[in-house]
């Protein structure tokens, strides 16, 4: 640099260019070097394995578990016991009974129509039972009524043939009623129904006294008038009877 400076009068525009020729060749020196100084400084990357991708976790949704149908458990009804309630009481019925006729205070009446007929024989028992006889023999249904509580129940009545001829007396006995009860009673004949007889004159008597038959019953009386006279019995007649002839004896003769 010495030589430099002391020949710098000489030759000042060379040495110019030529200080800046080595002003430019230091500083890109320096340049590579800096570059180069960096680019050592700095570590090579190493070979990484390939970068794994990190997955976020896949959040997998419950299985829905299909309900388990539970058999329905029977419960057993405990039967509440029903509330009983107090019967009422029934309506007084009406007084006299309508349609009937009256005959030494006792109502007494006859059926309208079979429908009505069947109504009250099908609501009783003993009825239906009862009226099984006159499929075969002569019947009547008669109602009878008592402003007064009867004991027993007496009907009578007169059973007619098909000529009008009177075949004898009924007497009918039945079970006795409350005060203005109206009693069903059937009367029942020994007639066969194929002789077209019926049963008229109806009588009925309400009794509160000692009962003198069988109940129920029906007991018919025939009518003497109409009873079969017994035929003669024939006259016997006397059979004639021979008387035997003495014998002749030879050995007897007339001397």
């Amino acid at each position: 640099m010495g030589a430099l400076m002391n020949a710098a009068p000489k030759t000042s525009s060379k040495r110019v260019g030529v200080i800046l020729a080595l002003t430019l060749l230091l500083s890109s020196t320096n340049i590579g070097f800096a570059i180069n100084a960096t680019a050592e400084s700095k570590p090579s990357p190493k070979a990484t394995k390939k970068s794994e991708v990190k997955k976020k976790p896949v959040k997998k949704k419950p299985a829905k578990k299909k309900p388990v149908k539970k058999k329905p458990v029977k419960k057993k009804v405990v039967k509440k016991p029903r509330k009983i309630s107090k019967p009422l009481p029934s309506p007084s019925p009406k007084w006299p009974p309508k349609g009937f006729k009256r005959a030494n205070n006792v109502y007494i009446s006859t059926p309208k129509s079979e429908k009505e007929l069947v109504g009250v024989l099908s609501a009783n028992n003993t009825l239906l039972n009862a009226v099984k006889a006159c499929d075969k023999q002569v019947c009547a249904v008669i109602y009878v009524a008592s402003a007064e509580k009867c004991k027993w129940w007496e009907v009578q009545s007169i059973v007619i043939g098909r000529y009008a001829d009177v075949l004898g007396n009924l007497q009918t006995l039945a079970k006795g009623s409350k005060a203005k009860e109206v009693k069903t009673i059937i009367l029942i004949s020994k007639e066969p129904v194929e002789d077209y007889a019926e049963i008229l004159n109806m009588k009925a008597f309400c009794r509160n006294d000692e009962i003198t038959g069988k109940i129920p019953s029906n007991r018919f009386t025939p009518n003497p008038e109409l009873a079969s006279t017994p035929s003669p019995s024939p006259t016997p007649t006397l059979t004639p009877t021979l008387t035997p002839t003495p014998a002749t004896n030879p050995s007897l003769t007339a001397s």
